[in-house]
């Protein structure tokens, strides 16, 4: 069997869930080619919208923020904005790569990229099963018009109502949850994996900035360090080396500071919640992980959508300019019922067996030769 997975550079999580798509399926047997669907076809939009992408949500928030909600509500702007991303010569484009590599199915883990293969199974240029994947906590904008696409992998069932009202046929929705790498589903004792990072066994704050770097992950660490609990905190700084610097300048013993690390899953396991913000990968292995979490600055958009999904099913609390984040810590340390109510919640709500489920379905689709309900 061959799989097709194509994604889109915004971030890492449609990178992410494409990875641990593809590894389940090889793991299968199957042959497997994960691309770029812009690094394919255009150079110049491939670092349009990767640059364009990060500037826009770190220096334009509020007309980022602005043009998502209309969006979510005005189809006649969502036909606007698919033109400006060229899917036209996108699809003249792309339907090329079929002639090399001969899927048995595709999968799309950005919009933009199922934007393609819906207009391609339009043309009838694509026959084979083709299904998309949306990487967060809510129905994001242009999912709902992609009428050719044979099936819609969500979050979560709690978001089929969202799906419906939002105009996906209720026979196209499959609710698996979100792919992640399998090791997030194993789980440490809380004393074992700070045995094996080498740290005290005595309650932990996790903080982690996201994949892009946003918010002044410095100034968050020295508000938690002041609030006068008992407790260490770990931070995880990626490729980041001036933010690790900075850290290690700050004067506190209970502080350990790492840089890229390859075992994010341990230190969770290490964790009795988590400081981050709310990609909707970070999310899945929040939920995965049962990790209880404290929330702050989101994307404005899907991620805010993460934040309502997670905070309204008991799983986090989220950082307001009115509730600090040390606020946030002074809650949940003198409350530990609540920590635990909070696992509880996220446990409810999780998907770890996420990436089986598509990968299984995805071959049932194929073997049984009814792949496309267009």
């Amino acid at each position: 069997m061959r799989i097709l997975i194509v994604s889109v550079t915004t971030g890492y999580g449609h990178h992410s869930t494409a990875a641990a798509i593809a590894d389940e399926f090889k793991a299968r047997g199957a042959e497997v080619v994960v691309t770029d669907l812009y690094e394919y076809c255009s150079t110049f939009m491939y670092n349009a919208m990767d640059k364009g992408y990060l500037f826009s949500t770190r220096h334009l928030r509020r007309p980022f923020a602005q043009t998502y909600n209309m969006l979510e509500t005005n189809e006649r702007l969502r036909k606007v904005a698919s033109a400006l991303t060229g899917n036209s010569m996108l699809c003249k484009k792309f339907a090329q790569y079929f002639y090399g590599f001969s899927p048995d199915a595709v999968i799309a883990t950005h919009v933009f990229s199922a934007q393609v293969l819906d207009e391609l199974k339009q043309q009838k240029l694509l026959t084979i099963p083709a299904i998309g994947i949306i990487t967060d906590y809510c129905i994001q904008p242009f999912w709902e018009d992609l009428p050719n696409l044979d099936y819609i992998v969500t979050a979560s069932e709690l978001l089929n109502f969202s799906a419906r009202s939002r105009g996906i046929a209720p026979e196209k929705i499959l609710p698996f949850g979100l792919p992640v790498k399998p090791k997030f589903k194993n789980h440490v004792e809380k004393n074992e994996a700070r045995k094996q990072l080498g740290i005290p066994n005595k309650s932990t704050i996790l903080v982690m900035g996201g994949s892009m770097g946003y918010g002044n992950m410095a100034e968050t660490v020295k508000e938690i360090l002041s609030c006068g609990m008992d407790f260490q905190v770990l931070c995880i700084c990626g490729t980041n080396a001036k933010l690790k610097e900075s850290l290690q300048q700050i004067p506190a013993s209970d502080l350990w500071v790492y840089g890229f690390v390859d075992n994010v899953e341990l230190f969770m396991d290490a964790a009795d919640c988590i400081v981050t913000k709310p990609g909707g990968l970070t999310v899945t292995e929040i939920l995965v992980k049962q990790l209880p979490a404290i929330l702050m600055n989101p994307i404005p958009g899907h991620e805010e959508r993460n934040i309502e999904f997670i905070t309204n099913n008991g799983g986090a609390i989220r950082v307001t300019p009115n509730f600090s984040v040390s606020e946030a810590i002074y809650f949940l340390f003198s409350n530990p019922e609540r920590l635990k109510l909070m696992e509880q919640c996220l446990a409810l709500i999780a998907h770890p067996d996420a990436t089986e489920r598509i990968c299984s379905f995805v071959e049932e689709l194929v073997n049984s030769g009814n792949g496309s309900t267009c």
